[in-house]
């Protein structure tokens, strides 16, 4: 118990020096990491590490619910795994974690590029112990399809993809997707 108390306590003390001396020209990357569609991204699919159960209960404390049958299958698109919605005053979101460990967050409204921004906003810092690649994997008149692979000590440890539509009053303007290896 000890030890819980003090990890916490450090952890929130690296977090406080961390937030002091960030310099105020960073505000819009911090508005970017702070935006819901990537704390849904972050809070759900990155920290289950794309697990079924975890997503589940971090897609319910975020405020998701089990999506009906065919809400799911619009998200689903006949694989196997399970899908929640949110809908309020931020927008309407969509989660699914498939039973291959691919996690998504489906976004129905927003900017693209600003929505690219706040993903690669957390991409890790050079002097950090993890690196990236960056990839353009897919590229057509208004769909873009970027993939993030990141290593620890060379080895790939997840892949992180974005896919952008920048069709004028698009249903669905971006899919944010996180796979494990």
């Amino acid at each position: 118990m000890n030890r819980i108390i003090i990890y916490t306590f450090t952890f929130l003390a690296l977090q406080l020096v961390g937030c002091a001396s960030v310099p105020k020209k960073d505000n819009t990357e911090l508005s970017l990491r702070k935006s819901l569609p990537i704390q849904i991204f972050m809070g759900t699919c990155v920290v289950g590490r794309a697990s079924s159960d975890a997503v589940a209960s971090q897609a319910l404390e975020m405020g998701f619910s089990e999506a009906r049958s065919n809400v799911a299958q619009s998200y689903l698109r006949g694989n196997s795994g399970r899908a929640w919605h949110l809908k309020n005053e931020q927008g309407e979101f969509g989660l699914t974690a498939l039973n291959n460990s691919l996690c998504s967050v489906f976004i129905h409204q927003g900017e693209p590029e600003k929505l690219q921004a706040s993903m690669e906003s957390w991409l890790p810092p050079g002097n950090s112990g993890f690196s990236y690649k960056k990839e353009l994997v897919s590229q057509s008149e208004y769909l873009t399809t970027t993939s993030y692979q990141l290593f620890r000590a060379g080895k790939l440890v997840e892949q992180w993809v974005i896919t952008l539509n920048s069709q004028p009053d698009a249903e669905l303007v971006a899919i944010m997707s996180y796979d494990s290896p």
